[in-house]
């Protein structure tokens, strides 16, 4: 298992999130397990679980399947769309063709921003989105 989640498959799973229950489920079973490891030192006093789910704050939940992702920026480019969420970095838009597309905000340091005319598309270089999951990724072992 690697150490480090490509950045790629961590944007790409915010658009493939499960039902907030399930979240919650799963981390309350990491939760249990973790609790059961002994050798909790006296001045640790673990606390009942109590879920937070962000996904909301963030409006990630129901996002559009990711269609791609902006790789970078170039004079007399325009990127336009709706905002439907951020989270870290990246700023989730739905295009006008319809897309939802990602756009890393590191990208835009020195660009000039300003408002779109009503029939500017997306016209800078944008790449497929990667899948959630790597195919390539062993599972479990047991």
């Amino acid at each position: 298992m690697p150490d480090r989640v490509a950045y790629e498959r961590k944007r790409a799973a915010r658009h493939a999130l499960p039902p907030a229950a399930d979240r919650a489920g799963e981390v309350e079973e990491l939760y249990r397990r973790a609790r059961e490891v002994g050798g909790w030192t006296e001045t640790l006093e673990p606390l009942e679980f109590a879920p937070r789910d962000h996904a909301g704050a963030f409006h990630l939940d129901g996002l559009p399947p990711l269609a791609g992702t902006v790789t970078e920026l170039t004079d007399g480019g325009t990127v336009t769309g709706r905002l439907l969420a951020a989270a870290g970095p990246d700023l989730h838009l739905l295009a006008p063709d319809g897309r939802c597309l990602a756009l890393d905000t590191r990208l835009m340091g020195g660009w000039v921003l300003r408002k779109a005319d009503g029939g500017d598309g997306f016209s800078v270089p944008v790449t497929a989105a990667a899948p959630a999951d790597d195919p390539n990724e062993q599972g479990e072992l047991f």
